[in-house]
């Protein structure tokens, strides 16, 4: 079963643009992310994780992109549906960054997480560069992996 608690409403496409994004056979037109580009977003996620795991939840907050931030306008309705929905990303055991790609302005991040119960979980992120040229979190998308890490 695919777990799919996305930070923003979005369209059926989005949807499909997610599922097959990392397929070799994608339709999708997407290009490489620059090397600036990909060091910048990985800071990013590396340093939201960072601050979940540490409690400082308006530095969380604070990666979040106003859209995100419209849907949950305060650090604590932001930080609680984090803890319901995201715990794999609030509290991981341990994560790496997987592939990347650049489609219609936005970064899409694939991390692997195993979570305190040793499951894998697939998670894309979305990420857009804003005006200031910051990169913000637009969306989290989880799946599952069959197993359990080492």
């Amino acid at each position: 079963m695919t777990h799919l608690r996305p930070f923003r409403v979005f369209s059926a496409g989005v949807i499909a643009m997610s599922v097959v994004l990392f397929s070799a056979t994608s339709v999708f037109a997407a290009e490489e992310v620059d090397e600036v580009d990909v060091t910048a977003v990985r800071f990013v996620i590396d340093s939201q994780i960072s601050a979940f795991k540490s409690g400082d939840h308006q530095s969380a907050y604070g990666f979040a992109a106003p859209n995100v931030q419209q849907a949950f306008p305060s650090v604590d309705v932001f930080i609680d549906m984090v803890r319901r929905g995201y715990m794999p990303i609030y509290q991981p055991a341990s994560y790496f960054f997987g592939r990347n790609m650049l489609s219609e302005g936005e970064v899409y991040q694939e991390l692997i997480v195993t979570d305190a119960d040793r499951k894998l979980w697939q998670i894309i992120y979305t990420l857009i560069q804003q005006e200031d040229k910051s990169w913000k979190v637009t969306n989290v998308l989880m799946y599952p992996y069959k197993g359990t890490a080492a």
